[in-house]
């Protein structure tokens, strides 16, 4: 090979490279904002609604923090000044006492569509899930592998069609997790009859739901053959769920 084609193959793989690596940081930056964001889910939804139906045409908006708890005060500002750094806010500005008021402008970028679109709570829910996995990986002693599938594609036996929000895989267990920021009444049923066709069970079928209070996801999972939690509980849930997985594994180990 002459010297002319080593040169252009080895600037093809740096391109390479330099793309994979700015993939991977774009990756972090949106895992941030999500872990962020879904951890401060309550004092931020307000917020979030008013960019969500602002963003349609890169409106601005304003937010009043009057009377509003610190924390919440603090969590606004410093989501808005992120979402800002990193061009999902065209415009921000926070009108100290006595106005507490933020102002902003919103941008049509299809990253940032993307992002409040649904994609922070998919991301949000995969960093749990990869949390859950590290914590029962420290807690035995065999290695444990994990896999996972953001909206694959599936068909049905009936030939319809399917998408999943995550599949996930800690060790020789498979949870399926559907996350949902809006109406989930739709979807429930059609999803409960889905996790029987799956062969999985009430503690391996996740639904996420972002605005309904703890009582209603019990009520919903008494119901239902699924697990319905919230973001606040859904770590939790899955933990549990994976350290008994871990536990009947390992006893099925140790006996043969």
């Amino acid at each position: 090979m002459s010297n002319d084609r080593i040169e252009a193959l080895l600037e093809r793989i740096a391109l390479a490279l330099e793309r994979l690596a700015e993939q991977a940081h774009q990756r972090g930056v949106i895992d941030s904002l999500s872990l962020y964001l879904g951890e401060r889910y309550d004092a931020l939804s307000g917020l979030l609604g008013k960019i969500k139906r602002a963003m349609q045409n890169g409106a601005p908006f304003t937010e009043s923090l009057k009377g509003r708890p610190q924390q919440d005060v603090s969590s606004a500002c410093q989501f808005c000044t992120l979402l800002h750094d990193v061009a999902f806010l065209e415009q921000y500005q926070y009108l100290r006492s006595p106005t507490y008021l933020i102002r902003a402008k919103t941008t049509t970028l299809p990253k940032a569509q993307r992002f409040f679109g649904g994609q922070w709570l998919e991301r949000f829910v995969l960093q749990k899930v990869k949390a859950v996995y590290a914590q029962v990986g420290s807690e035995v002693t065999e290695e444990l592998g994990l896999e996972y599938l953001i909206n694959p594609q599936i068909t049905l036996p009936n030939g319809d069609d399917f998408e999943l929000d995550i599949l996930a895989a800690i060790g020789s267990s498979i949870y399926w997790i559907e996350a949902k920021s809006g109406d989930y009444q739709q979807h429930v049923a059609k999803y409960s009859k889905f996790a029987r066709l799956l062969g999985l069970d009430f503690d391996h079928s996740f639904m996420v739901l972002t605005d309904v209070p703890d009582v209603r996801c019990d009520a919903l999972s008494s119901l239902f053959s699924m697990t319905v939690c919230t973001l606040r509980t859904f770590e939790e849930k899955l933990l549990t769920v994976a350290r008994n997985d871990t536990a009947q594994q390992s006893a099925s180990a140790d006996g043969l």
